[in-house]
């Protein structure tokens, strides 16, 4: 894995690569400049550890990825009100940012960041969106929001348009200061 050099990240975490939220997320992308799409399930990425017992572990090179990154978007389902567990894994691995890779967790400061979802809803609820904004302020990221469709919608062509604009924004926030 190679650092991204000042591009937008994007890391969709699914049971399904190619589902709906993949879908909605290659929409996104297909619009933003300078953009990356990674799939965490290629990943090998272990539960947090609190004496950081890894190995062979790909969460290191993924925090120099994101460090280096202008702007980061998290595309997962909405499973049981929150994060896929996916994402949820990586999202606890975050912790080794603020321990055994600090430099790389302070490197998020000034960052944005956004969410993408589908599920059954017609929006994200609270539940999934929190952790991302949560998330954003401890690392002092600027938080863009997020993108929802209804799972069944994600190729429609009114989420087409929301994607184009969702896009447009991630572009606008993630040129800031670049």
């Amino acid at each position: 894995m190679t650092t991204s050099d000042g591009k937008i990240i994007g890391l969709l975490a699914s049971a399904r690569s190619d589902g709906n939220t993949a879908t909605l997320a290659k929409a996104v992308f297909a619009r933003l400049e300078n953009a990356t799409l990674l799939n965490v399930g290629n990943l090998s990425i272990a539960p947090f550890s609190y004496d950081n017992a890894h190995e062979n572990d790909d969460f290191p090179d993924l925090a120099e990825v994101m460090a280096s990154a202008r702007a980061l978007v998290f595309a997962s389902p909405v499973y049981w009100y929150s994060m896929s567990a996916q994402m949820k894994t990586m999202f606890d691995r975050m912790t080794d940012m603020t321990r055994f890779y600090k430099p790389l967790g302070k490197a998020l400061a000034g960052k944005a960041m956004f969410t993408i979802s589908t599920g059954s809803g017609p929006a994200a609820p609270d539940s999934f969106t929190q952790p991302f904004a949560d998330t954003a302020a401890y690392f002092n990221m600027t938080w863009g929001g997020g993108l929802h469709a209804p799972g069944g919608e994600a190729a429609s062509a009114e989420s087409a348009a929301a994607a184009v604009e969702f896009a447009a924004k991630i572009n606008a926030l993630a040129s800031i200061d670049a």
